[in-house]
């Protein structure tokens, strides 16, 4: 075990601002930090402290609101800001959710674009979108819906769908009732959910087919 103590230079134990002049120990409890460009674990610190950062940071702020307004309206629209936005609603949602992570639920867009692309899988003619800051709902625009109704956001349990479809729900046509069931019946487990379920509403006793 050595006895040595490691070297300190006192010249970097204290830190002052560039903005107020008043010096503070240099540690992250007085200035932002960010890592070093090419030395190991080190850091940088920022030349103003932290109240007088934060300052800076509000007056940019206040002068820049529709700059800032544009850039997160930009966001907003990219694909990946646009399902944030959508996954957040779900985290939410009084219906239950059952992803582990933002990654989980962006899978399921992900694969659902390999077979349907960006169009609506109960409205094929409809090119869903990702428009915001129009103040009014787009019908075109990507929404999540739940398959069946009475159970939570999950990979087997949901589809990217238009504002339109999800919202016509309501009041279901033929039409697009006969395109649910046909995507259901394409996942087994929901599939068995809805035999179980319609049994049940109907006062009988579920049989499975291999007993029939």
């Amino acid at each position: 075990m050595s006895l040595r103590k490691k070297y300190v230079n006192s010249a970097l134990a204290n830190k002052t601002c560039t903005k107020c002049g008043n010096t503070y120990p240099r540690t992250k409890n007085y200035f932002y930090r960010k890592k070093h460009h090419s030395a190991k674990n080190v850091f940088e610190y920022y030349p103003l402290c932290i109240t007088c950062d934060n300052e800076k940071t509000n007056n940019w702020k206040a002068k820049n609101k529709d700059k800032i307004r544009e850039q997160q309206l930009k966001y907003l629209q990219s694909e990946k800001g646009f399902f944030k936005s959508l996954y957040n609603s779900v985290q939410k949602s009084k219906r239950g959710n059952l992803f582990n992570d933002f990654d989980e639920f962006m899978e399921c867009w992900i694969l659902q674009q390999q077979k349907y692309g960006e169009n609506c899988p109960y409205y094929p003619h409809i090119k869903m979108t990702r428009i915001k800051g129009t103040g009014k709902t787009t019908p075109t625009n990507i929404s999540t819906d739940r398959l069946v109704n009475t159970l939570p956001y999950a990979k087997d349990n949901i589809m990217f769908v238009s504002w339109k479809a999800n919202n016509e729900k309501g009041e279901i046509s033929p039409y697009l009732a006969k395109r649910m069931l046909e995507l259901i019946k394409e996942r087994r487990r929901l599939n068995l959910f809805v035999e179980i379920d319609t049994e049940t509403r109907n006062g009988r006793t579920f049989v499975p087919y291999y007993k029939r």
